[in-house]
């Protein structure tokens, strides 16, 4: 009986055995298996400048690469956000993702059976504090307790790191927190010290003005893709041959260009100016800019920074040449998109809506976004006429005539008689609507900043 029984048993392990393997061994590789699913499941952190939570033409720098990976690969991507480090970690240990994207960290070679991609996009790391308050000379001058982190984070990763030279360095770990709302307790004085890496410093002290660096830390780390499948290397394979192709034909070089070149100068005046009106002034104006998106298929939030560029949401300015209102129109261009009264808030809005649809409309359809609303804000700011005439010259420098990152290389060239005597509209001061670019897309983006929390709620 027992010796039945035990043959009962074992024949029953072993079917069961092969249904496991060849559930797992169905004669594709990991690669092969994403292909024919048609889709790579990936998981990141939400926050500045590797992914914004919206769905807005820019959606982030990783986000960026990755979505340029799958499109290589053939397949639609899908983003599962990653509230800490750990849970990001714990996505690719279930196999809920193909791929894990962190933030700037020591590699992580010590999680079982995940494999780390070929570094890039190194970031310097800062100790964070209040711009009122003394900042230490060196790292060994901070009292133990006196750096806060948010738990399972980056930060709180690369503290230990450090901890392995300075004994004495000790830190609180505050549990279901997370960067942003450190450095909002930091800028309000609650906390006084973090951690963070350059990049998420450079967004986030635009909508925390009261952030400053208190100490350059002599460490950097880069970011990594991370896989698991220890049987098979296939997809971490394709994701290194894909990151230092990417990296070495100067793409990553010109994205960052794209996501950094509008903060790269501090503007403590504008931006605490500009955070002040958001709370003041801009909820009564809110509703006209979301009916004016949703007429002329814009972001709501690109409307308001237009907005506030033109007339920091005040609804009776004008300037010296006579334009007027929210958005500013001439009177010309006021006849020209159907309004009466340029200093009616709702028809302000909606009319430099429909102008600036016009403009994106007549650009040629080679232009792709986000570019396509650069150089919009581009002609909106100095007219068709000389856009072109800047996109004539950029392409005959040799750069691309359809990408506002060369195209905004060569507009200063259009006060220059060399160049604008060459030209078919002649001279115009093209170094104003690079200005008038720059600024707009930063108050668009500490606009999606300022969002950012409610829509992950959602």
């Amino acid at each position: 009986m027992y010796g039945f029984s035990y043959r009962r048993i074992l024949t029953a392990l072993l079917i069961i055995t092969g249904l496991s393997l060849q559930s797992c061994s169905d004669g594709l590789t990991d690669l092969e298996r994403i292909k024919q699913r048609g889709e790579l499941r990936v998981a990141m952190l939400a926050q500045p400048p590797m992914f914004f939570p919206d769905e807005s033409a820019l959606r982030g720098l990783d986000f960026q690469i990755v979505e340029t990976y799958a499109d290589s690969i053939g397949v639609s991507l899908d983003i599962i956000v990653a509230k800490t480090l750990e849970e990001l970690y714990e996505l690719i240990r279930k196999e809920k993702v193909d791929i894990a994207i962190t933030d700037s960290v020591p590699q992580p070679i010590d999680i079982e059976k995940i494999h780390a991609s070929i570094p890039y996009n190194t970031n310097q790391w800062y100790v964070i504090g209040n711009r009122k308050n003394p900042s230490p000379d060196k790292i060994q001058d901070i009292s133990p307790g006196r750096i806060f982190v948010a738990a399972d984070s980056a930060p709180a990763q690369v503290l230990r790191e450090l901890q392995k030279k300075h004994m004495s360095l000790y830190w609180s770990e505050i549990p279901g927190s997370n960067n942003r709302k450190i450095l909002e307790n930091i800028n309000k004085g609650f906390l006084p010290l973090t951690l963070i890496n350059e990049d998420v410093y450079t967004y986030y002290r635009h909508l925390y003005p009261e952030l400053s660096i208190a100490l350059e830390l002599n460490i950097s780390y880069p970011s990594f893709w991370l896989t698991l499948h220890d049987r098979d290397k296939s997809l971490i394979q394709s994701i290194d041959v894909f990151l230092g192709k990417f990296s070495r034909s100067n793409k990553l070089k010109r994205l960052r260009e794209i996501y950094f070149r509008h903060l790269n100068a501090p503007q403590y005046v504008d931006n605490t100016y500009f955070l002040e009106r958001i709370q003041s002034l801009l909820p009564q104006y809110y509703s006209l800019f979301e009916k004016a998106a949703k007429e002329y298929s814009f972001d709501k939030r690109f409307l308001a920074a237009v907005s506030y560029q033109e007339s920091h949401w005040n609804e009776k300015a004008v300037s010296m040449t006579g334009v007027t209102g929210l958005m500013m129109l001439t009177q010309e261009t006021a006849k020209r998109v159907g309004i009466e009264d340029r200093t009616d808030p709702e028809q302000s809005v909606m009319g430099g809506a429909k102008y600036l649809d016009i403009i994106k409309d007549s650009l040629p359809k080679k232009i792709n976004e986000p570019d396509r609303s650069w150089m919009t804000l581009a002609a909106y700011n100095i007219g068709l006429g000389h856009l072109e005439d800047a996109r004539v010259i950029t392409q005959k420098m040799g750069d691309d005539p359809n990408l506002w990152i060369d195209v905004e290389k060569h507009l200063p060239k259009l006060s220059q008689k060399k160049w604008y005597s060459q030209t078919k509209f002649g001279y115009a001061r093209g170094h104003e609507p690079v200005s008038f670019v720059k600024r707009v897309h930063r108050y668009f983006d500490i606009l999606r900043l300022y969002e950012q929390e409610e829509l992950l709620k959602n």
